[in-house]
């Protein structure tokens, strides 16, 4: 496949020893878990735009989706696809919203690939909500909910 040589600028790369999600990835930081296999993994945003935003990573580090190749890009949309049904069926929305940023200037914080899967309510319909803080007792609710219909 051709493509353009250019490097997609992060000012926050860093190798996948210092890497965030490796480090959730590899169980060195904690994490509201509600998916995980041999390949990608998935947990709550720490700051979602909704109750039950999902992140899901590859276990793989790689910054952007340059790194990825097609059947791994593939695979990790097929994923997100499965958790956005367990997140739209947990939070009880409406629809839900995929976000995939690729560098700085597309808002990736966090030089490692990732989807965000995030819940939307149709009152919601046309706005883009602020990030939030919720407690750990929310946060844990949410997990458990997503988790349960991933298993059902």
């Amino acid at each position: 496949m051709k493509g353009t040589t250019k490097r997609i600028h992060n000012s926050g790369s860093v190798p996948s020893s210092d890497c965030l999600f490796c480090k959730i990835i590899a169980g060195k930081l904690p994490s509201y878990k509600v998916y995980e296999d041999a390949r990608y993994l998935a947990f709550l945003d720490i700051n979602p735009f909704a109750t039950g935003h999902t992140l899901v990573c590859p276990k793989k580090h790689g910054e952007t989706l340059w790194d990825m190749d097609e059947h791994e890009i593939g695979e990790l949309f097929a994923v997100a696809s499965r958790i956005s049904r367990s997140v739209v069926s947990a939070m009880n929305a409406d629809g839900f919203r995929i976000l995939q940023n690729n560098g700085e200037a597309a808002n990736q914080v966090v030089p490692h690939v990732h989807v965000h899967v995030i819940p939307n309510m149709l009152e919601d319909k046309g706005k883009f909500a602020p990030r939030q803080k919720l407690s750990p007792e929310e946060m844990q609710r949410a997990a458990e909910a997503i988790s349960k219909e991933l298993l059902g």
